[in-house]
């Protein structure tokens, strides 16, 4: 287990180095907050960037920062299991991070981090990534990797997105080790459901959390390839 403290966009950056050449040169990013992996993307040679960001005020920033840049298009949406509307609590840290924020209620998360607070919940439209890209008239066949970064929903992501999962090549995905998020799923999980639509685990990186004078790996980006590409 290879276990870091490096930052997020960091941890992108490295899963990146162990893909194989895709053919298809775009990505899509699921819960893309500030966008910061963009210019590891781009670095990367993807040339079609789509961002999808269920926080106003996040997806607001996206806007102002891509406007007028063709290869990135942000979309203002929680990703999920079903369209319709969906409560996005919006978790924040000591230092006032809303990273954290997720459609799951904090569980051993809040536990361990006993200054998390969620101030606010916001009610926002959801869709499926299937239903978004049609009605966005977006092929997924335009695209080869699909991040998914939306703090315990990551499986939900997945259930919603069979027909873009026939397509994409590869998975990055963050996942936990326990139940941080209130029904969240364990990495297991979502190695079992990726597995099951031929993806392998390939690589991943893993953070801690410290709790009763203990220190222990919990949550991580892996990176999931279909077999053919491996």
């Amino acid at each position: 287990m290879r276990i870091t403290d490096s930052r997020h966009v960091d941890d992108v950056q490295n899963l990146l180095q162990h893909l194989p050449r895709l053919e298809r040169r775009g990505v899509i990013h699921v819960g893309a907050h500030r966008g910061e992996e963009v210019d590891s993307y781009l670095g990367a040679g993807f040339d079609e960037i789509v961002l999808i960001e269920a926080n106003p005020s996040m997806h607001g920033e996206l806007a102002v920062r891509f406007a007028g840049d063709a290869r990135v298009r942000p979309f203002h949406c929680a990703i999920s299991d079903h369209d319709g509307t969906i409560d996005l609590h919006i978790h924040t840290s000591r230092t006032g991070s809303v990273e954290p924020a997720s459609i799951l209620p904090l569980k051993r998360f809040k536990e361990i981090v006993g200054t998390l607070h969620t101030p606010e919940t916001v009610r926002v439209r959801c869709r499926t990534l299937d239903s978004l890209l049609l009605e966005n008239e977006i092929s997924a066949d335009a695209f080869g990797l699909l991040n998914i970064d939306v703090q315990g929903a990551e499986l939900l992501v997945l259930k919603g997105a069979e027909r873009t999962l026939a397509s994409i090549e590869a998975v990055i995905a963050e996942v936990a080790l326990l139940e941080l998020y209130e029904g969240a799923p364990l990495e297991n999980e979502i190695v079992e459901f990726l597995g099951e639509r031929g993806f392998v685990k390939v690589e991943g990186i893993y953070h801690t959390l410290y709790e009763d004078r203990s220190v222990f790996p919990a949550w991580g980006e892996c990176l999931f390839v279909k077999e053919r590409d491996v």
